[in-house]
C-alpha cells in the first residue's frame, strides 16, 4: 500500500515510507524510487522533517541516475547539500558529495568526480568519519585506474587500505586489497600484487561475502592476466562471476563479464566469449556507461578477429572508437567551459588595455602598468599579511579557548577534591564529638560507679581482678580520648602546624618507642587553616603507615616553604617496600594519597625498594 502525504501526514507515516524505500532498494529499484518520490512530493517535509527528506534526495537520485539526466539528479543532491548543511548534518554533507562523484564517475566525467570526492574526503577527514573517506580514496583510485595512471591509482588505494585498518573494517579491507592487489599488477609489481589478492581472498571468506571473494578472484585474473598464463586467469575470470551474480550488481557483473569474455578468447574458448561478451554488452546498455561501453565493444573486436570475422570487427572498432572519443569529448567538455569562460574575459581585459594603448603615449602606458603592478603587489602583499595575522590570531584564540577549558577542569577537579577533604574532616569532628562525649562521658560514669562502688565495699579493694578491670577500664577511656584528640586535634587549631606537629610526633615517639626527627624551615607564620590541616594529616597518615608496616627505628619529618609550594618529606629507615605493588592497593592507602595531591596541583615522589628504607616528597603549591 503507497502512503499519500498530506500536510498533516505524520513523522510515523514518513518513517515508514522511508523504510520501505530502503528496503526496496537492493530488491527492487523501481518501488524504491516510487516510495521515496512520495516524501519528495511533499516539500513541506524539507521543514519538517529536513533530514527525512535531503536522505530521500540523495537516494532517489543515486537510484535514477543510472538510466536518467545525470544534471537533474546532481541539481537533487545539491539541494539535499543545502538542507543538510542547514542542520549541520555535516556526515551527510560529505557522503552526498560522494553520491554526486559517484555519478560523474559512472559516466565518465573524471575531473567533477575527483572534485566531489575531494569535497567529500576533506569533510570525512575533519569529522573522522574513516568508513567514507576510506570510501572516497578507493574511489578516486578507481578512476586514475581507469584513466592508467596506475602510480595515483597505487598511492590511493594504499591510502585507502591504512584508513580501513584504522577502524578494523574487515569488509572495506578485504575490498580495498583487490584494488591495491591490481594497482601492484598494473605497476609491474607481480609479487605484490599475489600478496594482497591472497589477502583479500582470505577476508572475504572469513566474511562469507560474495562481493568481497568476487573481487578477489578479479584481483587473481588481473595478476595471470599480467603474465599472460590466460588458462588460470579464465579459470580467476569464472570464479568471479560465480560469486559477483550473487550480488545483483549489474555494474560489477559486467565487468566480470569481460574479464571471462577476454581469458577465454585467448584460451581459445571462442563460444564462451560470445556467450560472455554479449551478457556484457545487455549489462553496460542497461547501465549507459561510456567506460563499459569501451571495454565491451574493444573485446567484441578482439572476439570477431578471432573467428576470421573481419566485417563485424570493423564495425566494432569503430563504436569502440566513438565512445573512447565520447569519454574524451565529455571529460574535455567539462574543462573547455571553463578555459571558454577564462579566454572571453581575457579577450574583453585585453580590448579595453588595446583602447588605453591608442588613446596614450609610450612612457605614461609603461609608467601607468608600473603602477598597476605596484598597487597589484600592494594588494597581495595587505592580503597575504592579514590572512597571515588572521591564522595567527584564530591560533592564538584557539589556543586560550583551550587553556581555559583545561583551567576550569582543573578548578572543577580542586573543589571536588577540597569538598571530599572537608567532608573527610567534617565526619572526623562527628566521630570525635561523639567518642568523646558520648562514649567517653560514659566511660567516665562507669569508672566513677566502679570508683565509688570500690569505696563502699572494702571487701573487694584488695581483690586484684577487681582491680585488674578498674585498670583495664582506665586505659580504654584513655585510649578513647587519644583517638577523640586524633580526629580533632585541638592543638592545630591553638598552636598551628609546627607545635601541633611536634606534639604528635612527641606522642608517637613514646607509644611506639621510635626516634621521630622533625625539622621545619621558613615557617614562622601560620599557613591557611585548611593547608595546615591538610598537611598535619599527611604526617598522621605516614607515620601511622611506618609504624604499622615498615619496623623502623629512626624517622625523619622535614617541612619547608618557599614563595610558591610547601614541602613534606618523611624519611625511615625500615623494610621498604616495591614501589610496583602500589597500583595494586585499594582504598586510602599511598595511591589514594598520591592521586588527591595530583588534584590539588601537588606531587607526591616515593622512593623506596626492600630493605633499604622510604623516602617520601610531596610537594603542594601554597595558594
Amino acid at each position: 500500500m503507497i502512503l499519500f502525504l498530506g500536510k498533516n501526514t505524520n513523522a510515523e507515516n514518513v518513517d515508514t515510507l522511508f523504510k520501505r524505500a530502503q528496503y526496496f532498494e537492493k530488491t527492487n529499484v523501481d518501488s524504491a524510487k516510487v516510495y521515496y518520490s512520495k516524501i519528495l512530493g511533499a516539500e513541506y517535509l524539507s521543514e519538517k522533517m529536513p533530514d527525512v527528506y535531503a536522505k530521500s534526495l540523495r537516494k532517489f537520485a543515486v537510484l535514477n541516475a543510472e538510466i536518467n539526466d545525470d544534471n537533474l539528479n546532481v541539481v537533487y543532491c545539491k539541494q539535499a547539500i543545502s538542507i543538510f548543511k542547514k542542520i549541520k548534518n555535516y556526515k551527510e554533507v560529505g557522503i552526498t558529495y560522494n553520491s554526486i562523484a559517484n555519478i560523474y564517475q559512472v559516466k565518465g566525467f573524471f575531473d567533477l568526480a575527483i572534485s566531489n570526492y575531494q569535497k567529500a574526503a576533506s569533510i570525512f577527514d575533519s569529522i573522522q568519519f574513516y568508513k567514507g573517506l576510506t570510501i572516497c580514496y578507493s574511489n578516486i583510485a578507481s578512476i586514475y585506474n581507469n584513466t592508467e595512471q596506475f602510480k595515483n591509482a597505487l598511492e590511493y588505494n594504499l591510502l585507502a587500505l591504512q584508513t580501513a585498518s584504522r577502524t578494523n573494517d574487515t569488509f572495506s579491507i578485504g575490498m580495498i586489497a583487490n584494488d591495491v592487489s591490481i594497482a601492484f599488477t598494473k605497476n609491474n609489481l607481480i609479487d605484490s600484487a599475489k600478496q594482497y589478492a591472497s589477502l583479500a581472498l582470505k577476508n572475504g571468506q572469513l566474511l562469507q561475502n560474495n562481493f568481497v571473494i568476487g573481487y578477489s578472484y578479479k584481483a587473481q585474473f588481473e595478476y595471470y592476466k599480467a603474465q599472460k598464463k590466460w588458462n588460470e586467469a579464465n579459470q580467476s575470470a569464472q570464479n568471479s562471476i560465480n560469486y559477483i551474480l550473487k550480488t545483483n550488481s549489474d555494474y560489477d557483473a559486467c565487468l566480470a563479464y569481460c574479464n571471462l569474455a577476454e581469458s577465454a578468447v585467448n584460451t581459445g574458448k571462442n563460444n564462451e566469449a560470445e556467450r560472455s561478451i554479449v551478457e556484457a554488452e545487455s549489462l553496460a546498455k542497461t547501465i549507459n556507461s561510456f567506460q563499459l561501453y569501451k571495454r565491451v565493444y574493444s573485446l567484441h573486436k578482439l572476439i570477431s578477429e578471432k573467428n576470421g570475422d573481419y566485417k563485424n570487427a570493423f564495425q566494432y572498432a569503430q563504436l569502440y572508437q566513438q565512445y573512447s572519443d565520447s569519454v574524451f569529448f565529455e571529460k574535455r567538455n567539462n574543462t573547455l567551459n571553463e578555459l571558454e569562460t577564462q579566454y572571453q574575459t581575457a579577450k574583453k581585459e585585453a580590448k579595453i588595455a588595446q583602447q588605453k594603448i591608442e588613446i596614450q603615449q609610450q612612457e605614461i602606458k609603461t609608467k601607468q602598468a608600473r603602477t598597476r603592478l605596484f598597487i597589484a603587489l600592494f594588494f597581495v602583499l595587505i592580503l597575504l599579511l592579514s590572512a597571515i595575522g588572521l591564522y595567527f590570531y584564530l591560533q592564538q584564540r584557539q589556543k586560550l579557548l583551550q587553556n581555559k577549558i583545561i583551567t576550569i577542569e582543573q578548578q572543577k577537579k580542586l573543589e571536588l577534591t577540597q569538598a571530599i577533604i572537608d567532608g573527610e574532616e567534617m565526619e572526623r569532628i562527628r566521630l570525635a564529638k561523639e567518642l568523646h562525649d558520648g562514649i567517653g562521658g560514659l566511660m567516665s560514669m562507669i569508672k566513677l560507679q566502679f570508683t565509688n562502688f570500690k569505696k563502699s565495699h572494702t571487701e573487694i579493694q584488695e581483690n586484684p581482678e577487681y582491680n585488674d578491670a578498674l585498670s583495664l577500664l582506665n586505659t580504654a577511656s584513655q585510649d578513647i580520648r587519644k583517638i577523640s584528640h586524633a580526629l580533632m586535634p585541638s592543638a592545630l587549631e591553638r598552636l598551628g602546624l609546627i607545635d601541633a606537629t611536634e606534639q604528635f610526633c612527641t606522642q608517637m615517639q613514646q607509644s611506639a618507642n621510635i626516634e621521630i626527627d622533625f625539622q621545619h624551615y621558613n615557617l614562622e607564620t601560620r599557613l591557611p587553616q585548611k593547608m595546615e590541616l591538610l598537611m598535619y594529616r599527611m604526617i598522621q597518615e605516614l607515620l601511622n603507615n611506618i609504624i604499622k608496616y615498615a619496623s623502623a627505628k629512626e624517622v625523619l619529618v622535614q617541612l619547608s616553604k618557599n614563595e610558591k609550594n610547601i614541602s613534606l618529606t618523611v624519611e625511615d629507615d625500615g623494610i621498604g617496600f616495591d614501589i610496583s605493588t602500589i597500583k595494586n592497593k585499594d582504598g586510602i592507602g599511598l595511591m589514594s594519597m598520591q592521586n588527591r595531591i595530583h588534584l590539588l596541583g601537588g606531587k607526591m615522589d616515593i622512593d623506596s625498594a626492600i630493605n633499604k628504607g622510604t623516602s617520601i616528597n610531596i610537594e603542594l603549591p601554597v595558594s
